[in-house]
């Protein structure tokens, strides 16, 4: 799940091995060691996501000849990049560390994290096409994928039957039922839009088809967020909130968690990891709020294209000791394909439930009873609509290095738009002009 901006938890990925994880599922012979080793060897591993030391046990059981260290608690998002990008500047990096996608071209324009493609080669097949390109650049492989958001739309059935309105199949569908809504109900919107969430919006791009940054062989960038496509996409949303059809509204803050815990919401654009994070963890208990889950509206009817919103990897540091990549890279994989790993992947973020609260990158995620848990207030199997919405996300999108710089130029250009003090497409003129400045600055080469 996504957690450049959340405190709940959350994105992950030559010679082919001779021999299986014993409790994995399409696993590489670096998974487990076939004789004891001669000395004990310690890895250091940062992450930020829930009962790691549940982690560390599943995987020193099968692995007695390696010890994990806990991971220092460094909390998520900004302030774990911070500690994270300092200690390798310092060389006091971890041999393995949690980096979300959206973060790596950050670290790999750094030479901060190295190749195991040789050691994690053969789980290639063990994850989606999207999957394994977000974790590969130039041929190489940087990390192992631990989990993904592929996107959906949440819903609440009741609440569209009481208003005789359709479940939208595409976008234009999605506006007019918003419009309608608001109508009959002026207490209750559709859905939001947040100007605060970058990485949404961002996966909104991907959904339509846009590829704001490209990186070329000559390793220039290509930063195109003012395109046909992302104008497209923000009109779309501006037009709504300009007639007053969307709320808008700062995501993951107090005032939108009281928005959803009221009611104030019939549908919203969502990840795998949503159900839990976004509208059962804020409703309480004795809330009559029913959900179920579709694919994302589409901009062409008939259409299937969804997209991803969070996950995260785990990546080797350049400060790893060479003699313990391969170690670090086991681990990596270990824990993000073997079905022990998988399981409590899945399990429920909490004391009581043990796990991370993830939906796993891993194709072999649906071989766990943990898949089919019921999400409260649910209706359905999510995570088995989730997964199918996994299969069609676009395979070529691209991060930038500067994700965190957009974050700010745009989120400052939202607002403004969204309260009516510039227009959409003057927001993401801006931000390209404020993004392709500073990317100059830090020594990129690029074209605007």
């Amino acid at each position: 799940m996504k957690l450049g901006k959340r405190a709940v938890a959350a994105v992950g990925m030559a010679a082919a091995c001779s021999a299986l994880i014993a409790t994995g599922a399409g696993a590489s012979a670096i998974g487990q060691h076939s004789a004891p080793r001669a000395a004990k060897v310690s890895l250091t591993w940062w992450t930020w996501t829930t009962n790691p030391q549940k982690v560390i046990a599943n995987f020193e059981k099968t692995h007695p000849g390696i010890t994990i260290k806990p991971p220092p608690v460094y909390g998520s998002g900004g302030t774990f990049y911070a500690k994270l990008t300092t200690a390798l500047a310092g060389g006091t990096g971890p041999c393995i560390s949690q980096v979300e996608y959206d973060h790596l071209p950050q670290f790999l324009g750094a030479k901060d994290l190295l190749p195991i493609t040789k050691y994690v080669s053969s789980y290639k097949k063990d994850f989606p096409k999207w999957v394994w390109n977000q974790v590969s650049q130039h041929g190489q492989v940087y990390a192992m994928p631990e989990d993904i958001g592929p996107m959906g739309l949440m819903y609440q059935p009741g609440v569209l039957k009481k208003y005789h309105l359709p479940v939208p199949a595409t976008w234009a569908q999605f506006a007019t039922d918003a419009v309608a809504l608001h109508k009959a109900n002026p207490k209750m919107y559709l859905t939001y839009f947040a100007p605060n969430d970058a990485d949404e919006l961002e996966s909104l791009f991907w959904q339509a088809g846009a590829f704001p940054y490209h990186l070329l062989a000559n390793g220039t960038w290509k930063v195109n967020l003012n395109g046909p496509i992302e104008r497209k996409v923000l009109n779309y949303w501006g037009k709504l909130i300009k007639e007053g059809a969307v709320a808008v509204d700062n995501d993951f803050t107090a005032l939108w968690s009281h928005h959803i815990a009221t009611d104030r919401y019939a549908a919203m654009i969502g990840a795998g990891w949503s159900p839990t994070y976004m509208v059962d963890a804020y409703l309480p208990k004795n809330t009559t709020q029913r959900w179920a889950v579709t694919q994302m509206p589409q901009w062409t009817a008939g259409a299937h294209a969804s997209a991803n919103w969070g996950g995260s990897t785990n990546a080797v540091t350049k400060d790893c000791p060479s003699n313990l990549v391969k170690d670090a890279a086991m681990f990596a994989a270990f824990i993000n394909t073997s079905k022990s790993g998988l399981a409590i992947d899945e399990k429920a973020a909490t004391p009581s439930g043990g796990g991370r609260g993830l939906f796993p990158a891993s194709l072999q995620r649906a071989s766990v009873p943990e898949f089919n848990a019921p999400v409260p207030n649910f209706v359905g199997n999510v995570n088995a609509l989730f997964s199918k919405y996994a299969n069609n996300v676009p395979t070529k999108f691209e991060w930038s290095p500067w994700d965190t710089e957009f974050g700010n130029y745009v989120t400052t250009q939202l607002t403004a738009a969204a309260a009516g003090k510039e227009s959409f497409n003057a927001a993401l003129k801006t931000t390209q002009s404020q993004l392709v400045s500073y990317a100059q600055s830090a020594g990129y080469s690029v074209k605007g």
